[in-house]
């Protein structure tokens, strides 16, 4: 196995990109990305990449990975025969088949190479381990610790092109909006060359660039004066103005209006309207709305992560301006942050010494292709230099926590699993933490059992629970006493049937990056199998069209 190369996979929503430590590989035939589109020819097959949609007659799935995002396992498809529901899964791993196939002929094999692939930061334990299946069965191998949240990577990719040397603590927030997701990291960065990135937050939702092309879309549906319902072909209606809608988002992003013209054909005769940037931004309001709640939800969340920072009930009292005040940049990643409207709204939340700053300039060039790069870009370029960093830090830990007992267990937490809940942080409390009981466990009335913990870095778990190692520590099961609680800011405590017990995670915040040495010692070693995933819904492998 080829262990010296590395390789950034970022399965976005809208595009796919992959990257080396070099720069980016082309995907695309004329650009860099990949189109995250799979395209249903007149017999059935799919086709993974397609970058001409007109070929395929609308038969097109779009944004499929949303589907790891919103719990689905099957996408609609209309097929010659009539619509069918596909096996999501199949598509994501028909995408990501296909990147790594096209990256191959640009010389980087994805799967010999050391690859991180780029996720949400808002999916948990469950989504993490789906991605890994669907990238396995692509024939991409990685583990839950090669899994680094996209906003991280986009800062990471920042940290590389500006190369901060300073031994003061450098504070970023990333504000990562991408087609699907909206996901905002805080960190910290620190050391003399600053190589070590620690993650305060992590935090997301899913009002981003979709959620921009339907409203502008219904915008200009009224607009024009049409119900899409009422026409004789409403289905191709609306394709026609989700094609729209993203054409006008993308040309008002340097001009300050856009002609609209839909095909009579479709709409009737008259359909034509000039739609403007102030009518984007109205349109875009209700979304930058949430996205800055979103921000201050994560703020808070760093300042609960922190040791010496205050109860949960003092950090929700604290005003705005001392929220935002300690925040040195703010890293704008994603295809939304050339929209102008993301950098006014963030302009005004943060105070002037804060810089606002792109993770990747449009000016940049790649070095191999000399194509224009951009913030779209900054998820890949990131995760390739990930293994550069001594240390990249994650608030939420990747370790499972088992309670076993003679010939049974239960998870107690599973890796990635948020402590906290961005509502949590804005509504408050003095008690925010991730709680498991006897009775969610399902546990016996009596008897006993221990604690085990598998940690997924390589590294062994510091962490201790009544002056002796959480893993192993013994436990009086109950199903009415026992309750387990792990705090933002890696405290331990549990309740069972003989008496309460407080400990810590010393390495609160896991180590993921490590030196090249141990990364590449973790991979050749024998590595204990995931535990298989828990889906809410059947995954097995069928024929999509059920033949």
């Amino acid at each position: 196995m080829e262990t010296d190369r590395y390789g950034g996979v970022d399965f976005g929503t809208t595009t796919t990109l992959v990257a080396s430590p070099e720069g980016l590989v082309r995907l695309g035939a004329a650009t860099l990305a990949m189109p995250s589109l799979v395209g249903f020819a007149d017999n059935g097959t799919a086709v993974a990449g397609i970058e001409e949609e007109a070929e395929y007659a609308g038969r097109v799935v779009r944004s499929i990975k949303r589907a790891i995002t919103m719990g689905q396992a099957q996408a609609r498809v209309d097929l010659p025969d009539g619509p069918r529901d596909v096996r999501a899964d199949d598509l994501m791993v028909a995408v990501l088949r296909e990147a790594a196939r096209r990256a191959d002929t640009q010389g980087l094999d994805l799967n010999s190479a050391h690859v991180v692939v780029g996720c949400p930061a808002m999916w948990d334990g469950q989504q993490r381990r789906r991605l890994l299946h669907v990238a396995e069965e692509a024939g991409i191998t990685v583990g839950l610790a090669d899994l680094i949240d996209e906003p991280v990577a986009a800062g990471i990719a920042w940290l590389s092109r500006r190369r901060p040397d300073t031994s003061v603590p450098l504070r970023i927030v990333v504000f990562d909006m991408g087609g699907g997701t909206l996901d905002v990291a805080v960190l910290d960065v620190r050391g003399v060359r600053a190589r070590d990135v620690s993650v305060l937050a992590a935090l997301g939702n899913t009002f981003a660039g979709d959620a921009l092309d339907e409203a502008i879309a219904e915008d200009i549906e009224e607009m024009v004066g049409v119900d899409v319902e009422t026409l004789p072909n409403p289905a191709r209606a609306r394709l026609r103005l989700a094609d729209v809608a993203r054409e006008a988002k993308l040309a008002l992003t340097a001009d300050t209006e856009f002609e609209v013209s839909l095909p009579a054909r479709i709409f009737g005769p008259g359909a034509e309207v000039t739609y403007t940037r102030d009518r984007l931004e109205e349109a875009f309001k209700p979304i930058m709305d949430r996205a800055e709640e979103t921000v201050i939800a994560a703020l808070r969340t760093a300042r609960l992560t922190e040791q010496a920072a205050g109860s949960p009930y003092e950090i929700r009292r604290l005003p705005m301006d001392a929220l935002v005040s300690g925040v040195d940049v703010v890293v704008l990643s994603g295809g939304m942050a050339r929209i102008p409207y993301v950098t006014t709204r963030l302009r005004a939340l943060f105070p002037a010494p804060t810089a606002i700053e792109l993770a990747v300039e449009t000016t940049e060039r790649s070095t191999q292709e000399q194509l224009a790069l951009g913030p779209e870009c900054a998820v890949a370029l990131g995760l390739a230099r990930a293994g550069e960093y001594g240390r990249v830090n994650m608030y939420r830990p990747a370790l499972d926590i088992w309670l076993e007992w003679e010939d049974e267990s239960r998870l107690v937490y599973q890796a990635y699993t948020p402590i906290v809940l961005p509502w949590q942080t804005m509504v408050g409390g003095n008690d925010l933490r991730y709680v498991r009981n006897g009775l969610d466990l399902q546990l016996p009335r009596h008897g006993s059992g221990r604690l085990r913990v598998t940690s997924y870095t390589g590294t062994r778990v510091r962490a201790t629970l009544g002056g002796q190692s959480l893993d192993g520590f013994p436990v009086a099961l109950s199903e009415q006493k026992f309750e387990f609680s792990l705090y933002p800011n890696g405290r331990l405590r549990l309740v069972d049937g003989s008496g309460e017990y407080e400990g810590q995670i010393d390495d609160w915040h896991i180590m993921l990056g490590a030196d090249h040495a141990e990364r590449v010692a973790r991979l050749v070693e024998p590595r204990r199998p995931d535990p298989p995933v828990e889906y809410p819904f059947n995954i097995e492998r069928v024929d999509p069209f059920g033949r």
